[in-house]
Parts: structure tokens; C-alpha cells; sequence
């Protein structure tokens, strides 16, 4: 799994490291998928009467695939599992505007797009903890909303890796692939959202749209979420060195020599602290080159 590889990587004490920054894409979805089987087994177990019926149900006509992760104890397993899982993600978003901003064929519209559709991705994520935060017996609204957005602005990422790669590196079938999955996207948004805000709680009357509609949307979306790795573009990855530098409140053995010697220069340069801590200094450049 790509989750293990990064984790092992974030252990190492090697002085490099070389960032792909769509591992992190991978291993969210990994995880993603890991922690919805594994809620659903346990909400089998532990609360099978949840499944025949609860409040999203009763609005959409079906179980949808997150109904797994909204009983205890499944949420113990989920919410700790879906925090690693919004890591994972933020960090690709980081990683992936640095290696915009380092790419030199990137025009500063190309950089702009990349930088609004990630910060807008990573704080879609952040919000999506809503999932677990807002009971869906109680405002069920709310619950699916959490989602609907993490659908929406997820999608908008993705579309983003196509205007800051060139062309040739667009998988074949690409572009089908990036209508099919906008249309499937918005339809389950769009859908969902008119389903909760139709529902009558005093009849139990749902809203206006089939439910054979609604789930072939919803299922489709997590199907494109499980093939969309095989449809985003190739990208240079990103190379890391590290080094023990100096900070403003503690100061290395030394430090004028280092600096001196390291940089050819007889003083350090201006505006280095006289006190300095132990810090990681990290420098980036892309790990492979683009022809």
C-alpha cells in the first residue's frame, strides 16, 4: 500500500527524499476504501438494524456507501482512519502547488489555477470531517452536505492535474474520462442535495428523483473514484534534501564557519540570527525532467 511507503518515508533518517506527490492521492483512496469495507463489517455486526433502516435511506431509497461509517463502533475504527485519510490529501494538495510553482513551463495562469482549485480541494477535506461530526440521525442535511462538497471541490482538483501537465502526458481516453466523471459528479451532488431538502419527515415522502437515478449516480461516483489513478496525467515528482540549519532562538557549534565555508563567503550572510535552533532546512526540485 502507498499509505505504508509514505509512512515508512516519513520515518527515515535519510538526509533526501524523493516526493511523488499523487502517492498521497493513491494512499487516501487506499485507506478511503479500506475504512468503508472495514466500517461496513463492523456495522453488520454491531447494528444490522441501521442498515434496513435510518434517515438517509429513507431520502435517498437506498444505502448509500458512507451509511457504514455512521453508527458506533464502526465510527472508532472510521474517524481516526478518515483523519489519516484528509492528511494524505492536504498534503498531496501541498505537494502539488510546489511542484507547479517549481515547474518552469507553467504559465502564471496555469500556477494560479493549480493554487485556488488545491487550497479550495484541501479545505473541502478539512470540512468533510462533518461526515462523523454531524449525526445523521440528526440532521441528516447536514451529514450528507459534509460529503456532497468533498464531491464537488474533489472533482474540481482533479481536473486542475490536466491544465498544469502538457498534453502528451494526458492517458489515452483522458479527457472521456474527465466529462464522464464531471457529469457523474454533479448528478449525484445535485441529486442528493434535492433528495434531503425534499423529504417530508411527517409523510415520508422523498423528493422528486428516481431512486434508480440517485444510486447509479452514487455508485458511479465511487467507481470513477476507484479508476480515476489510471486517467491523471504523468508528473515530474519532487526531490527533497535536508539539513540541520540555524533559527532565530538557538545557534549551531560553529555556525559562521559552516555558513562561510558552505557558501564561499568570509561572513554569513545578512540577516542570519546570532542564536538558532535545530531545524529541518528543506530544498526542492523536481525529481524528474520534463523533455
Amino acid at each position: 500500500m502507498k499509505a505504508i511507503k509514505i509512512l515508512r518515508n516519513m520515518m527515515s533518517v535519510d538526509h533526501g527524499i524523493l516526493y511523488n506527490p499523487e502517492d498521497y492521492a493513491i494512499a487516501g483512496g487506499e485507506l478511503l476504501v479500506l475504512s468503508m469495507f472495514v466500517s461496513w463489517i463492523i456495522t453488520y455486526f454491531f447494528n444490522p438494524a441501521f442498515i434496513e433502516s435510518n434517515p438517509l435511506k429513507d431520502r435517498a431509497g437506498f444505502n448509500n456507501l458512507c451509511v457504514g461509517w455512521d453508527t458506533f463502533p464502526a465510527k472508532y475504527f472510521a474517524a481516526p482512519m478518515f483523519s489519516l485519510i484528509i492528511f494524505f490529501e492536504a498534503r498531496f494538495m501541498q505537494l502539488d502547488w510546489w511542484r507547479a510553482a517549481l515547474d518552469t513551463t507553467l504559465t502564471s495562469r496555469q500556477r494560479k489555477a493549480v493554487l485556488v482549485s488545491n487550497v479550495f480541494s484541501a479545505i473541502s477535506w478539512f470540512g468533510s470531517i462533518g461526515i462523523f461530526s454531524i449525526d445523521a440521525m440528526v440532521w441528516p442535511l447536514g451529514h450528507t452536505a459534509s460529503f456532497v462538497q468533498l464531491v464537488v471541490f474533489g472533482y474540481i482538483a482533479f481536473v486542475a492535474n490536466f491544465i498544469e501537465t502538457d498534453p502528451r502526458y494526458h492517458p489515452r481516453g483522458s479527457w472521456i474520462f474527465v466529462g464522464v466523471f464531471g457529469v457523474v459528479s454533479m448528478d449525484f451532488g445535485a441529486c442528493a442535495m434535492i433528495q434531503m431538502v425534499a423529504y417530508d419527515p411527517a409523510t415520508k415522502t422523498r423528493g422528486p428523483v428516481p431512486v434508480l437515478l440517485l444510486q447509479i449516480s452514487d455508485y458511479g461516483y465511487f467507481l470513477c473514484m476507484g479508476v480515476q489513478g489510471m486517467f491523471r496525467p504523468a508528473a515530474p515528482s519532487l526531490q527533497a534534501s535536508y539539513r540541520i540549519v540555524s533559527d532565530d532562538d538557538y545557534k549551531l557549534p560553529d555556525d559562521r564557519a559552516q555558513v562561510s565555508s558552505a557558501l564561499g563567503r568570509s561572513e554569513p550572510p545578512a540577516g542570519l540570527s546570532e542564536k538558532s535552533n535545530y531545524v529541518l532546512g528543506c530544498c526542492c526540485s523536481s525529481g524528474s525532467k520534463l523533455p
